[in-house]
C-alpha cells in the first residue's frame, strides 16, 4: 500500500472527449502544479510547521498522472518559504525512486538545515526514527520556540509528514488530540491511518 498523493486523485486524469475515450493522464511539472506548503503554528513565538510533498519527485501517482517535477525549482519555493530547517522523512530506496538523489545537498546548498529522518511508508515511526529524534527533535523544537520555521516533507505530504507534524506540536504542548486536529485542518488527509493516529495519541505531551 502507497501512501496517498495530497491532491485528489480524480483530477490527475482528463475528462473524456466528445466520442467517450478518456485522453492520456496529463504530466504534472513544478510549473502545472506550483509545489503548496501547508502551515501549521507552532509555539508561542509565531513559529511555523510546513508540510508538503517530496519536491522534485518524478514518476507516477495513484491517480494515474505522471509527476515530472523539477527538484530546484521546488526547493527554490521552498526557501522563499523561509525554514531553518528542512525534515525529509522518506526512505533511503525512496530518493532513487522518486529521482531526488541530489534532495539533501540541494537543500544545504540554499543554507537550509537539512534533518533526514527515514519512516516507513504509511506506518508510524519506528525505532529507527527514534533514535534520530533524540538528537534532532530538540533541535527542531528549539528552530519553533524560537519563532522560526519547519518544513516537514514525505513522498505524498500526507501520512509520515503529518505525523511527525502533529509529534512537534505535541512536544510544544499541544495536547494529542488537538495536535492531530490542527494538522488535518492545515492539510485535509493527513495522519493516513489508525496506526499513525495512535501513535500521536500515545505520546506524553510536553510543557509549553
Amino acid at each position: 500500500m502507497k501512501s496517498l498523493e495530497p491532491e485528489n486523485k480524480q483530477a490527475d486524469m482528463q475528462p473524456p472527449t466528445a466520442s467517450g475515450h478518456r485522453v492520456s493522464p496529463r504530466v504534472r511539472t513544478s510549473a502545472s502544479d506550483p509545489l503548496r506548503i501547508n502551515e501549521v503554528p507552532a509555539g508561542q513565538a509565531g513559529g511555523l510547521i510546513g508540510i508538503t510533498f517530496c519536491p522534485g519527485k518524478c514518476g507516477e501517482s495513484l491517480g494515474g498522472a505522471r509527476w515530472q517535477r523539477d527538484l530546484g525549482a521546488d526547493l527554490d519555493v521552498i526557501a522563499q518559504w523561509r525554514p531553518a530547517a528542512v525534515v525529509t522523512l522518506i526512505e533511503d530506496h525512496e530518493f532513487e525512486m522518486l529521482r531526488v538523489t541530489e534532495l539533501g545537498s540541494q537543500v544545504q546548498a540554499r543554507a537550509i538545515a537539512w534533518y533526514h529522518m527515514p519512516i516507513v511508508d504509511v506506518r508510524p515511526p519506528d525505532a529507527r526514527f527514534e533514535a534520530a529524534w533524540l538528537t534532532s527533535g530538540p533541535q527542531l523544537l528549539e528552530i519553533l520556540r524560537a519563532g522560526a520555521r519547519v518544513l516537514v516533507h514525505c513522498r505524498g505530504g500526507l501520512g509520515r509528514a503529518g505525523t511527525v507534524a502533529a509529534r512537534l506540536l505535541v512536544e510544544l504542548g499541544v495536547p494529542p488530540t488537538q495536535a492531530i486536529e490542527r494538522v488535518r485542518r492545515a492539510r485535509p488527509g493527513a495522519i493516513e491511518t489508525a496506526q499513525q493516529r495512535a501513535y500521536v495519541l500515545n505520546l506524553p505531551r510536553g510543557e509549553v
